[in-house]
């Protein structure tokens, strides 16, 4: 289930990415300015939620080694 919300998040950045272009040419600096620090966030949460869900599989992985030892 963890999978579906990382997967889900990154069809929003690219998204995001795709329009992007589009913003840069009708929107003001400072809305440009604003959708680039979303796209940031996005990003960086994503790369976030990568980290965490290694670190998670990596503990299970680990915890079920554990108890196959005993």
């Amino acid at each position: 289930m963890r999978l579906v919300w990382l997967a889900a998040i990154s069809v929003l950045a690219i998204v995001m990415t795709v329009f992007t272009p589009y913003v840069f040419r009708t929107e003001s600096t400072w809305q440009a300015v604003a959708w680039l620090v979303m796209l940031a966030a996005t990003v960086t949460a994503i790369a976030a939620l990568v980290r965490a869900e290694l670190l998670l599989r990596r503990l299970e992985r680990l915890a079920n080694s554990d108890t196959s030892a005993t």
